[in-house]
């Protein structure tokens, strides 16, 4: 059987240095980490991840816990994580937190740590283990945080459309629930940090209103952008629409052209997260676009600090990554 000590004498290492680098530590020399990869794959070196869990005590693995995977937003939060992880010479878990109850609580998780997204069941059993949220706007909660730029971006996204000549804007993607009384997440975050902007403006804005109901999918924008249009372009209310997030933005376009709405002679229209989709609709969507790549390293990064040293004590951290606004044909003035 090949071993590490094997691998690091044909790359001219020690077998520990050989490890580090087929697990990519950042403390090894790129040139190494390539030279130890070529020698374990000329040898036919393969890690014994359960040989490599006793020795350690750790299983090099981390789970993404997450409400579910429909939807772009979630599919392309989850595949930015799993890169990260296997850049870190890690393995992801996706667990569902729908899920779980008293009897599959993740208190088994042989994973080394969580990095979780609206799973709000699961708050207890997050501060049990070495975990990171994303998107969680409740401060209450002491756990590592990385949030999407939902108060900035938002405030961006309706400054774009003030810019470009809208007088009137609506914000598209209100799915609340008037009778709960439920935290602040990113959905009223970026409604309140927009309506704030239009306001600040000198812009009028009625949030009886101007907060236009729609599920947060694009199935929700193309009904809100139905009903949108129901008079047709010229009983149109808005010259500027602002979706919560991308896929309500595809959606309300659709929704708009099938009442012979057309955007953007008629209304503009920018949406939130810059998914790739929006890149190929007809117009392609203006969004202001989330650091999923940011994201996901600050994640790994905060996370791992706590598994690797479990002995310190660290604050509780909330970062928020950056953004980037994406001008394409549905803001675009003639």
């Amino acid at each position: 059987m090949v071993t590490l000590k094997d691998v690091g004498e044909l790359a001219g290492v020690t077998a520990t240095t050989a490890s580090a680098a087929l697990r990519n530590k950042e403390y090894v020399k790129p040139e190494t980490i390539q030279r130890v990869r070529e020698a374990a794959k000329k040898l036919g070196y393969k890690t014994n991840l359960s040989g490599r869990s006793l020795r350690s005590g750790r299983s090099d693995t981390i789970t993404f816990l997450t409400s579910g995977i429909e939807g772009d937003y979630f599919s392309h939060l989850a595949m930015s994580v799993a890169e990260e992880v296997h850049e870190r010479g890690s393995h992801m878990l996706i667990e569902l937190s729908r899920y779980l109850d008293d009897d599959n609580d993740l208190s088994y998780t042989f994973s080394d740590g969580i990095i979780a997204i609206n799973a709000p069941r699961a708050v207890d059993i997050l501060q049990q283990h070495p975990s990171v949220m994303l998107e969680n706007y409740d401060t209450s909660i002491p756990i590592d945080t990385v949030n999407a730029p939902s108060a900035e971006g938002s405030r961006v996204a309706a400054r774009h459309l003030i810019e470009r000549g809208c007088k009137h804007i609506g914000i598209v993607g209100d799915n609340r629930d008037p009778s709960r009384n439920i935290i602040p997440g990113a959905r009223d975050t970026r409604m309140r940090a927009a309506a704030a902007e239009i306001r600040a403006a000198g812009l009028e804005f009625d949030e009886r209103y101007d907060f236009i109901k729609s599920a947060w999918s694009i199935d929700g924008g193309i009904e809100a952008g139905r009903k949108l249009a129901k008079k047709g372009r010229k009983g149109m209310k808005y010259d500027g629409l602002y979706c919560l997030n991308d896929g309500i933005g595809l959606g309300v376009l659709r929704g708009l052209a099938d009442g012979g709405v057309h955007v953007p002679d008629d209304v503009l229209v920018i949406g939130f997260d810059g998914l790739s989709q929006g890149a190929y609709s007809v117009p392609t969507l203006t969004t202001v676009a989330t650091d999923f790549k940011g994201m996901a390293n600050t994640a790994l990064t905060l996370l791992m600090r706590r598994i690797e040293q479990p002995e310190k004590e660290y604050f509780p951290q909330t970062v928020t990554v950056g953004y980037k606004l994406i001008e394409r044909e549905s803001t675009a003035r003639k």
